[in-house]
């Protein structure tokens, strides 16, 4: 079950959705994520709990997605009906932690409004750090006290709130606020100042890419290393993901069709990376002047078998759809 076909048969009483229900929806899932993205001061049992946390958001991410889509249209402007694919930049987290502590590594994810998540650990002990990248001053639960610092010569706090634990934040440079919380060991205010002083301004490209994609259209956010959505500027409620579903949620290659919302076309058997794919025609949630958006949903594999999964709009040819498929790749 796909995230839109989750919502229109778990909602509740299933109503026509109105243009209120579509931006109430929408909203109540951003501000899911962005509750889930505050780094919280909890002493987490051991790594591979706080990756089943993380895996477990993936379903909320993917909800976060299906909403963009659902979300009614802001303004005057118009989806468009075509697009052009351009060769595209893949998104990076902007900093990196320098040297990399033995064994640990790192899961990035990005929110709607440029704010940037990166989460390092390991999976023999509770260390691990966080650290959150935003536009803005980042703002704080209730704070019980503050400390004057500095790090690499600029003034920074480090922050104790009563709900979220204790943070180093500071303006790394203009418009680049840098949030730092630790885990274990690293939840102490010498070594926050000391792994501040180790964040370098090289960027990281994050897991899954795609190397081309419509002409003017941004990255509206990634998560779990698992989904990343690019939207239009010009109509943002219109939108594409590119998605890597748990093994347990492939659906079996002679049942796509069957399991998704919305089929209205027949199921396409494609190829993708020299690999069976399925592509289907699918009626969107998304209505503009009194009919629903048609859209493309595809399962396809990776070139060594992992299944991933793209969401676009009728906007696309189908020859579109693939040539975009064939360009992802995930590096986890």
């Amino acid at each position: 079950m796909n995230a839109i076909q989750l919502l229109r048969e778990a909602g509740p009483e299933a109503p026509a959705l109105s243009t209120d229900t579509r931006n109430a929806a929408r909203a109540a899932l951003m501000a899911e994520i962005d509750a889930a993205a505050r780094p919280h001061r909890v002493r987490l049992p051991s790594r591979k709990v706080r990756r089943r946390v993380a895996i477990g958001g993936v379903a909320v991410a993917a909800s976060w997605a299906a909403a963009v889509v659902i979300a009614a249209p802001d303004g005057p402007r118009t989806p468009a009906d075509s697009v052009r694919l351009v060769a595209f930049a893949p998104p990076t987290f902007p900093l990196s932690l320098d040297p990399l502590p033995a064994g640990w590594d790192v899961s990035f994810s990005a929110d709607p409004g440029g704010v940037l998540h990166a989460a390092y650990g390991d999976d023999a002990s509770d260390d691990g750090l966080y650290v959150r990248v935003s536009p803005e001053e980042p703002g704080q639960y209730e704070v019980t006290d503050t400390i004057d610092v500095t790090v690499a010569g600029e003034d920074a706090e480090l922050v104790e709130g009563a709900q979220d634990g204790l943070h180093l934040v500071w303006e790394r440079q203009d418009d680049q606020w840098v949030q730092l919380a630790g885990y274990g060991s690293w939840d102490d205010a010498d070594r926050l100042v000391d792994a501040a002083e180790h964040l370098v301004g090289r960027p990281q490209a994050v897991p899954l890419q795609i190397s081309v994609a419509p002409e003017g259209w941004s990255v509206e956010g990634y998560k779990d290393d698992r989904i990343l959505s690019l939207a239009n500027p010009d109509f943002e409620a219109q939108s594409l993901s590119l998605h890597v579903p748990l093994p347990d949620e492939v659906l079996p290659a002679d049942q796509v069709r069957g399991s998704i919302a919305g089929p209205i076309g027949p199921q396409l058997d494609v190829t993708v990376n020299d690999r069976p794919a399925q592509l289907v025609r699918v009626e969107g949630d998304l209505l503009v002047d009194g009919h629903f958006l048609e859209g493309w949903y595809l399962q396809a594999q990776f070139a060594d078998g992992t299944t991933f999964v793209v969401q676009a709009p009728g906007a696309f040819t189908q020859e579109q759809v693939l040539q975009l498929a064939a360009s992802a790749t995930w590096n986890p």
